[in-house]
């Protein structure tokens, strides 16, 4: 049986901030946590220049997925048909090329039955909070990155994808078991 974790970007206070973003197709974002392929789209992104410190995951006001160079290379080199990446231009000097990460799965993939969970409204799937949570593999067969559907922002990595992103040696991500993941609504996690 694969385990899998949610991937959560770590951000430092003195890490940069993209907090004005210049994307040239609006709900671009809708689209993409909907696992929906961009590439028939003329996508442009353009981060402004801000203070802080540039490292391999940028955190910005879209929400959106970005990432350098090696973080794309260990990507393309485990799961390139999970995966969409587009060049996003920064507006100061940088190191390395960064990419809008668009991921090509949205997976009904939670074990129900198995899971525990508050729904917002009964027999909707709309989840208010859940405090376990399980996949059920079947559904997942051998992604190594996806979204999950029911959540918005959550993204979901096999065991062996972990394994090559610690390789990299980098702080910009954690990995929370699944079994260890808690949700709220209107809530920050507690990682």
């Amino acid at each position: 049986m694969m385990s899998f974790y949610i991937l959560k970007s770590v951000v430092d206070d003195e890490d940069y901030l993209a907090e004005k973003v210049n994307v040239s197709e609006k709900g671009m974002h809708k689209l993409s946590i909907s696992g929906v392929s961009l590439k028939d789209k003329e996508l442009k992104i353009e981060l402004k220049k801000n203070k802080g410190n540039v490292r391999n995951v940028i955190s910005n006001l879209y929400g959106i997925p970005i990432i350098s160079e090696l973080i794309s290379d260990v990507l393309l080199s485990n799961c390139p048909n999970e995966i969409e990446l587009f060049e996003v231009k920064i507006d100061m000097k940088i190191e390395s090329k960064f990419y809008f990460l668009n991921i090509l799965d949205n997976v009904d993939a939670i074990d129900f039955e198995k899971s525990i969970y508050v729904e917002i409204m009964p027999e909707t799937k709309v989840l208010s909070e859940i405090t376990k949570l399980v996949l059920n593999n079947s559904k997942v067969q051998s992604r190594h990155i996806f979204r999950l559907k029911h959540f918005r922002d959550e993204i979901v990595v096999s065991e062996d994808l972990k394994n090559r992103l610690e390789d990299l040696k980098i702080s910009e991500y954690k990995f929370i078991p699944i079994e260890d993941f808690e949700y709220k609504a209107g809530r920050l996690n507690r990682y």
